[in-house]
């Protein structure tokens, strides 16, 4: 498995220093995850830079028992909220939870800090991540402001789609609440809405997206 994880590595990073790509290697460790298993629990402290070789993690925080969907981290991209605790030392206000089987490199934060410094090309790709993060968290911030959650669930199971390659949402009713921030309740009745204008079909274990 170790190849396999080296082979993820250079296809995440194809534009890394060859010393670095060592360096990376000697100093790296490989973990893997069954889906729906956390890689981090709020409140937590962390000592390394999560990068995702191969599947895909959800990030969301915790407010009083109310789940709030950040954004998905998918393969060749790290997590930039740990990367901003790599230089300040607090308990993660953050989980992370596996979407399905999830292969991860972990940095340790002392060789991370010091990458930085010296490889401009890790630099650039940790400034790209934050960018595209930033991005998702900007727009998850203007659906909730701007957006009823009629329209909210709507775009969400689009953007389930779109990431499965696919017309069909294999979740709860429940699942999706907590994503949304809502309730089971909430999201019962705008389903079955949405079935009646014929936006979506529910199956007995998933949600087919009819206008996908």
């Amino acid at each position: 498995m170790v190849n396999a994880n080296q082979s993820y590595i250079k296809q995440c990073f194809p534009v890394l220093e060859e010393r670095l790509y060592q360096e990376i290697i000697e100093t790296c460790s490989y973990h893997e995850f069954p889906s729906s298993t956390y890689v981090v629990k709020q409140g937590a402290y962390l000592n390394f830079l999560p990068v995702v070789l191969k599947g895909q993690i959800k990030m969301y925080a915790e407010e009083e028992d109310v789940q709030f969907l950040l954004y998905y981290i998918n393969s060749g991209e790290s997590c930039i909220l740990s990367f901003n605790h790599l230089f300040d030392p607090k308990p993660v206000q953050f989980s992370a939870i596996t979407e399905e089987d999830t292969v991860v490199m972990t940095l340790p934060v002392a060789k991370v800090k010091e990458w930085v410094i010296r490889y401009p090309t890790f630099a650039r790709i940790l400034i790209s991540d934050f960018q595209r993060n930033f991005e998702d968290l900007l727009r998850t911030t203007k659906e909730i402001v701007c957006f009823g959650i009629e329209d909210r669930l709507i775009k969400y199971l689009e953007n389930k789609c779109k990431r499965g390659n696919c017309n069909q949402v294999h979740l709860s009713h429940k699942q999706i609440a907590l994503d949304l921030g809502t309730s089971r309740e909430v999201i019962s009745r705008i389903t079955k809405k949405l079935e009646k204008a014929g936006v979506l079909a529910q199956q007995k274990r998933y949600i087919e997206l009819l206008q996908a």
